[in-house]
């Protein structure tokens, strides 16, 4: 059984959603905090109350009055087996009996239409079923009284003589649907509270899993072999975990116990229960227990498993899952990790435009494709998630540099990311910014998870003046006025004391005079120039110079070789003297990272008050 497709109406911030389909395998739903991820997952569960839209859209006015039911459609694919264990679950059901058939004509018809797959259609209005019927079907007269009727022992339909008005809510369709529901496990984002139930005989958990003890318990008596594999998964997931047992404590109440020292030792004395245990021990343990004891498919709901997982256990926890196709996975997350792991079959964005939730699929193959295309230019897909806005800068120093800048000067950056394209060597060789700007329009080609970039701020290292002039061409291209990030460093001040904080630096401490008169001895050799200008004033030659050269041979020579430059931590260490010591050293790239950051600003205030 899997959820072949939804429609929701006028539940939350979702007041009309068009027909999504859903595949068997993994479905994954991303958006920002706030958007209606956890809505969908309380749509998808239906166990759903009246909870009707409210935006300027249904109630235009104050005060008027909020009308309509909250529903979901839902088309569910069945197997002709799943059909049948229903059926045969209930014990009888209500057949339409049409005018001038017999009972025995209605039954046979129902089990001759029943096919290998099946799609059961149903209407959930405020959580309770509504109507119910099977996709395709010859078309019939509306019936107005069912027939009760049955599955013998011998797998024969067979009619019993009980008629009754016809009433929607009855018939088998929706039997069958009730049933569906039950398949249906939705596991919330809080953290639960189950460590202790009632022993007894039930084996299905319920849908708020308050009976995990007495579930686990009997699979720990009934079937010891998989509630070995089951304490293996959890052991997986939480490496500190060392084993998961049940024991009764009295009152026919039973307790979950949680082990952190090797079984073997026996020492029971040293186990925590399943309450004093971490956030989502529980959760993990109701979802494996759901994922491994379920003898049909079932629909599995995951909200936010980042909230309550780390993100190495959240990847461990989907590898598990994916052990287990015969499920059908629906996650919502706003976590990178959980999109790359789960590999979706069918992805979800939600957006929430004017209060109302709009639903658009992604092609998957387009997350794929992004991972890979961030990977040429050094970035990964965590860097960029969930951002509103980026600004790509040259590399990881200028990543991490620009928001201390901004920082200093109190310019907040809000939803915007700065992320370096340009990690260990990536794309060395003269095209390397051009090749950038062309694997980010291949991104943002079509819809998906990458954010809008506002900007590229890069150097001018290694870009000849014609490359420069067409990548300016491109739009929102901007390279710093000095040859790159390194040449705002040249303070020798901050340069002694940067190296003075350094341990092993060398045994006296760097002062300013030494930096300053290695500077003048070294400050116009060749090989710290693409070509030595014909002008030599300082300016000229903060601007000019290669400054990462510079101080990789005045770290290098005044350490007496002990200690290499290393441009990201060196080089942050330098932004951070300077913004307390010198910042205005930094004003001309602070006044150019604010200058796109305000373009930026005034492109969506434009958007947003329209054309005047």
């Amino acid at each position: 059984m899997h959820i072949a497709s939804f429609r929701i109406e006028n539940y939350k911030s979702f007041r009309s959603t068009p027909e999504i389909q859903l595949a068997q395998g993994f479905n994954v739903i991303v958006g920002q905090n706030n958007v209606g991820k956890t809505a969908l997952k309380e749509a998808l569960s239906l166990r759903f109350g009246a909870n009707q839209h409210r935006s300027l859209r249904t109630l235009p006015v104050r005060n008027a009055p909020v009308t309509g039911a909250s529903a979901v459609t839902v088309s569910v694919r069945l197997s002709r087996g799943e059909v049948l264990e229903s059926l045969t679950r209930v014990g009888t059901f209500w057949v339409p009996l049409d005018p001038g058939s017999s009972p025995a004509e209605a039954v046979n018809a129902l089990q001759q239409s029943i096919s290998d797959t099946n799609i059961l259609q149903a209407l959930f209005v405020n959580g309770g079923i509504a109507t119910a019927h099977f996709v395709g079907l010859p078309a019939r007269q509306r019936p107005n009284q069912l027939v009760q009727a049955r599955i013998t022992p011998a797998g024969a339909f067979e009619s019993v003589a009980a008629i009754m008005g016809f009433d929607p809510q009855s018939r088998v369709e929706a039997q069958v649907a009730n049933l569906a529901k039950e398949r249906i496990y939705a596991f919330d984002a809080e953290r639960l509270r189950i460590g202790t139930s009632q022993s007894g005989p039930n084996t299905s958990l319920r849908p708020d899993a308050s009976n995990l003890p007495e579930v686990l318990e009997n699979l720990q008596g009934r079937n010891p072999s998989r509630f070995t594999r089951f304490g293996r998964y959890v052991e997986t997931i939480f490496p500190v975990v060392r084993g998961v047992s049940v024991r009764p404590i009295g009152n026919n109440n039973v307790q979950i116990l949680i082990w952190t020292t090797d079984p073997e030792t026996e020492r029971d004395d040293l186990a925590f229960t399943l309450e004093e245990s971490g956030t989502g021990i529980a959760q993990v343990l109701a979802l494996l227990y759901v994922v491994l004891n379920a003898e049909s498919p079932q629909v599995i709901i995951i909200d936010e498993p980042q909230s309550f997982l780390h993100p190495g256990a959240v990847r461990k926890l989907i590898e598990i899952l994916k052990q287990h196709p015969q499920h059908q996975f629906i996650i919502t997350t706003h976590s990178p990790t959980a999109v790359t792991a789960a590999e979706p079959d069918v992805l979800l964005l939600l957006r929430l435009r004017e209060a109302e939730t709009e639903i658009e699929r992604l092609d998957v193959s387009e997350a794929g494709n992004l991972r890979e295309f961030l990977a040429e230019i050094g970035a990964r897909l965590s860097d960029v998630f969930g951002a509103d806005d980026i600004l790509w800068v040259e590399g990881r120093t200028e990543e991490e540099c620009f928001p201390k800048i901004l920082r200093q000067r109190r310019r907040p950056l809000l939803g915007t990311a700065i992320i370096g394209v340009l990690r260990t060597g990536d794309f060395e060789g003269r095209r390397r910014s051009t090749m950038t700007v062309e694997i980010y329009e291949r991104l943002s080609a079509g819809s998906g998870l990458l954010p809008p970039a506002i900007a590229f701020i890069f150097d001018r290292e290694g870009r000849t003046e014609a490359e420069q002039e067409d990548l300016t061409r491109r739009g929102k291209v901007h390279f710093t006025s000095r040859r790159m990030y390194e040449n705002y460093l040249l303070n020798p001040a901050g340069i002694a004391a940067t190296a003075t904080g350094i341990r092993g630096f060398r045994d006296a401490p760097l002062t300013e005079d030494e930096v300053r008169e290695w500077f003048e001895r070294n400050r116009w050799d060749p090989r710290y120039f693409e070509a030595v200008p014909a002008e030599r004033t300082h300016d000229v030659w903060l601007r000019e110079v290669r400054g990462a050269e510079v101080l990789e041979q005045l770290f290098s020579q005044l350490s007496e070789q002990r200690v290499a430059y290393d441009k990201v931590r060196h080089g942050v260490a330098l932004t951070d003297w300077l913004l307390e010591h010198a910042p205005d050293d930094l004003r001309d790239l602070a006044e150019l990272i604010e200058g796109v950051l305000d373009a930026r600003a005034a492109e969506v205030r434009a958007s947003v008050d329209g054309p005047q």
